[in-house]
């Protein structure tokens, strides 16, 4: 690694497009080291939407990014297959930078029920319409937190395939107090638990979701 920063000017070189909104450093080897480097010398004020997935982000260098200057103004932060756990979802629910963030995408990561429940309870991203956890950890705990969030009340699509919910998990879905604009949620390779089936078979909230995607079939009336 060069004692400068010249590779990461070649980065964005590379990696920005013409009109300063979309920046993609996916598959770019990230670490702690260089995400240090990024939240201290990378200033783009034109940034909608940043690309980070396939690196090797972990929690540590994920808490230095959460507070960077670059994400400011970002409304799409994509971290998918990286090694963010509980400590970095935390990150970024208690950063006031992400703010105007309307699309997260954390799938294929650690992310326990502690991440989901940070994530669920942040005030910083009451903004969020699209939330993507698939192929985390959250279990139960993370579905109840999210089912009852009171403030995502502007999302609109949630990913939660195989995260290991069980009945408790989705009877918090299936009367959920929280997820106001909910249109679409994602449940496939979840926990095959026949008490929380039914309960989510017999919501009215859920049948009337333009879009649920399970391993069971919700009948009609």
């Amino acid at each position: 690694m060069p004692d400068d920063i010249t590779y990461i000017r070649k980065w964005i070189k590379r990696g920005l497009s013409k009109d300063g909104k979309v920046l993609d450093f996916s598959g770019k080897g990230i670490d702690h080291e260089i995400a240090m480097e990024l939240a201290e010398n990378v200033a783009l004020p034109d940034l909608e939407i940043v690309y980070l997935q396939n690196n090797k982000l972990k929690d540590t260098a994920l808490e230095e990014l959460a507070a960077a200057e670059f994400f400011a103004s970002v409304q799409e932060l994509w971290l998918f297959d990286n090694k963010i756990g509980d400590a970095g979802a935390a990150a970024l629910a208690e950063s006031s930078r992400l703010s105007r963030l309307k699309v997260l995408s954390l799938y294929t990561n650690r992310i326990g029920g502690e991440g989901a429940a940070a994530l669920a309870n942040s005030e910083n991203l009451q903004n969020l319409e699209t939330l993507d956890l698939s192929f985390n950890r959250i279990g139960d705990a993370g579905a109840v937190a999210l089912a009852n969030s009171p403030h995502l009340n502007r999302l609109k699509v949630l990913h939660l395939d195989a995260n290991g919910i069980g009945a408790e998990g989705m009877h918090a879905l299936a009367n959920a107090s929280g997820l106001k604009s909910l249109a679409t949620l994602n449940m496939m390779y979840n926990r095959i638990d026949p008490a929380g089936l039914e309960a989510m078979q017999n919501s009215e909230r859920l049948r009337r979701l333009p879009a649920l995607k399970t391993d069971w079939l919700i009948a009609d009336d």
